[in-house]
C-alpha cells in the first residue's frame, strides 16, 4: 500500500535554536558535532537548576515536563515537554526556565519563541482561551501573554525550519561578536559567506527577517 504524506515533527527546542541563529541550526542539523565537555557540564548544571526549581512547582500541583503534541497543519506537528504549566480556569500558565542570565530588559527572543511554542501547544490541547508565559532566569523572571504577534512569529519560524531542515536550504547567519566567537561552526560559516559573495547576486536566505530581533520587550 502507498504511504501517506511524510509527517513532520518540530520541537520547541529547535525553534529556540533556529531563532538564536538560523545558520547555526542548519549546521547543527546537517553536519552534526560532538558535545564538548564544557557543554556537558552546562547541561548537567541546567538539569540540576530545573530539578531544584521544579520541586516547589510539584507542591503547587503544577505539571512538570509532560510530553505533549499538537497538529499545526495536515503534515506538521509540534511536540515537546514544557518545563512546567498550570491550568487556571480558561487560562494556562506556562513556565520556561533558563539557567543563564537574561537581558537587562525583556527576555531573549529565542526564549520567547520557545515558550510561545509551548503556550500555543497547550492552548490547542486544553482549549484554553488565554496563555500566560513566565520565563525564569537565574536571578529574575519576566512575564507576558501569548498574543497574535507571538503566534504569527511562531508560524513563520515553523515555515522556515521546514525549508531548512527538510529541503536543505541555507539560511541567514545572525551575526554578533559574542554569538559568532562561541560558535563551533564559525570558520566554515565565514568561508561559506565568502563563497556566496564570489558568486554574486542576491540569494534568498530564510531567517533574514530575524536580523536585529534579539530581545522581546513585551515581557515585563
Amino acid at each position: 500500500m502507498p504511504r501517506g504524506p511524510k509527517r513532520i515533527v518540530i520541537y520547541p527546542s529547535e525553534i529556540h535554536e533556529y531563532t538564536y541563529c538560523p545558520r547555526y541550526y542548519f549546521f547543527h542539523k546537517h553536519l552534526g558535532r560532538r558535545i564538548t565537555l564544557r557543554e556537558r557540564l552546562r547541561l548537567l548544571l541546567g538539569s540540576l537548576f530545573h530539578l531544584a526549581k521544579g520541586l516547589p512547582d510539584r507542591l503547587r500541583g503544577r505539571i512538570l515536563e509532560d510530553r505533549i503534541e499538537v497538529q499545526v497543519s495536515p503534515r506538521v506537528y509540534l511536540r515537546g515537554r514544557p518545563d512546567s504549566y498550570e491550568v487556571r480556569g480558561d487560562e494556562v500558565l506556562v513556565i520556561e526556565r533558563k539557567s543563564g542570565r537574561g537581558p537587562s530588559r525583556g527576555v531573549w527572543v529565542s526564549d520567547s519563541a520557545q515558550a510561545s511554542a509551548y503556550a500555543f501547544m497547550l492552548t490547542r490541547l486544553l482549549g484554553a482561551r488565554n496563555a500566560a508565559i513566565r520565563i525564569e532566569y537565574l536571578h529574575k523572571s519576566r512575564s507576558s501573554m501569548l498574543d497574535e504577534d507571538k503566534v504569527a512569529m511562531l508560524i513563520r519560524l515553523i515555515d522556515d525550519i521546514i525549508l531548512v531542515r527538510e529541503h536543505g536550504i541555507l539560511p541567514y547567519a545572525k551575526r554578533s561578536p559574542g554569538r559568532c566567537s562561541r560558535c563551533p561552526f564559525r570558520d566554515i560559516c565565514y568561508q561559506l559567506d565568502q563563497g556566496l559573495e564570489d558568486l554574486g547576486g542576491d540569494l534568498y536566505e530564510p531567517g533574514d527577517w530575524l536580523e536585529g530581533k534579539n530581545v522581546d520587550e513585551t515581557f515585563k
